[in-house]
């Protein structure tokens, strides 16, 4: 009975502190650069001790994305170092060496165009390589508009409207800081062309496309996330319609808590590399990048919704100045959630889309139930245990009753 009492015990203060945590994730203030540097200050360690390597083995993209994203997110800060170690370890040639040889973009364009955005932050922060930043923008940019279909391939056989997006975006954020910003009609053209790879059921940009321009996948959250984190820069006017068409074809709420579907509402179709695995049709990756996008599109409700669900879900732990999510287990998901949080947020020109809200409640409450349920049996088995105590006491004792 004492093994047992030991073990109700824990579970009430297992249970109390799960309610302290969900309570204390969704009250608090919605994260501030002081908690995006503090991440950052982990990752720098972890990429120290050999992350991007074992992300690398999660997916294709693993290394790269732990560099490039740590270092947005330093730049978001003012950390230059960073920024600065970041921008050189991105662009090694065993880094770039595995996108394969493409003849239009050296390196592809999702090397090249999340590249190029960390490449202008850097000389946002140090106001020098201005003429060598706009000479890549250029490059990068000739090639998004040479394309037939506007997308130039990220792989030798791949071509993914999201990475061109994330590269014309990185084009004009060159521009603006070299001083050579795009064309208004360049960039009218680009835009254009890239409307005949829409998703005829969606309206949102396909997933992935073939050389032809025909759809080879549809709308995904993965990759629409991405794109709602950067349409803002290429079609300021042309965002809010793309953003409601996203939020009502995605943003889903799940067992109380509010996610971004892999696949529109209504397909069931399993997780891959790019979504990672999905629980009841909603990607993690994806709803991490969703925090960036619904930032960028001004949509606070959505990003303070998405922000503290991190907090709850993630798990952290701060320590000595620097913070991890999970135990530090996946670097790469803590460069993403820093990377989103960094985000300005965007001022709404009109009314954002209603989206559903987290029923965090629900989840303390079924949190404290165990606590509470173990701790009632624990109070009535201390009491039982006393009455049986003083009983005993009361038959043993020569002086019971005796005034």
């Amino acid at each position: 009975m004492r093994a047992w009492r030991v073990i109700a015990a824990l579970v009430a203060l297992l249970s109390l502190a799960a309610t302290a945590h969900v309570t204390h994730a969704f009250l608090q203030p919605v994260s501030g650069p002081e908690r995006v540097a503090a991440q950052v200050r982990w990752l720098n360690r972890a990429i120290a001790e050999g992350a991007p390597a074992r992300m690398q083995t999660l997916f294709p993209e693993g290394a790269f994305f732990t560099h490039v994203l740590t270092g947005l997110a330093a730049a978001s800060v003012g950390d230059r170092a960073s920024v600065d170690a970041e921008l050189q370890a991105s662009g090694s040639a065993a880094i770039k060496d595995g996108f394969g040889t493409i003849d239009v973009l050296e390196g592809g364009t999702f090397y090249r165009g999340w590249r190029l955005l960390l490449w202008a932050e850097q000389v946002r922060l140090s106001g020098t390589g201005r003429a060598e930043l706009a000479g890549e923008a250029a490059q990068v940019g000739a090639a998004l508009t040479a394309s037939p279909i506007g997308v130039p391939p990220s792989y030798p056989d791949g071509h993914w409207p999201c990475d061109a997006v994330v590269a014309m975006a990185a084009v004009v954020r060159a521009g603006e800081v070299s001083g050579a910003p795009v064309d208004a009609a360049t960039l009218a053209g680009w835009r254009t062309s890239l409307d005949a790879l829409r998703d005829p059921g969606t309206g949102l940009l396909a997933h992935r496309v073939r050389a032809d321009g025909s759809i080879a996948e549809g709308a995904r959250g993965s990759s629409q996330a991405i794109v709602q984190s950067f349409w803002p820069d290429l079609d300021p006017d042309g965002a809010a319609q793309q953003w409601q068409l996203f939020t009502r074809t995605f943003v889903v709420r799940r067992f109380g808590l509010v996610g971004v579907r892999e696949y529109p509402i209504g397909n069931a179709s399993v997780g891959d590399v790019d979504s990672g695995p999905l629980i009841a049709g909603v990607s993690a990756s994806a709803s991490a990048v969703g925090l960036a996008a619904a930032r960028r599109n001004g949509d606070a409700a959505l990003a303070a919704t998405l922000d503290r669900e991190a907090e709850y879900l993630g798990l952290p732990l701060e320590w000595s100045g620097e913070r991890r999510f999970a135990f530090g287990l996946v670097p790469v998901g803590d460069a993403f959630v820093a990377w989103a949080r960094g985000v300005p947020l965007r001022t709404a020109t009109g009314p954002t889309p209603p989206t559903p809200d987290a029923l965090w409640w629900a989840h303390a409450v079924l949190l404290s139930l165990p606590g509470l349920l173990a701790g009632w049996w624990l109070t009535r088995s201390l009491n039982r245990n006393r009455s049986r105590n003083r009983a005993a006491r009361g038959q043993v004792s020569p002086w019971a009753g005796e005034s």
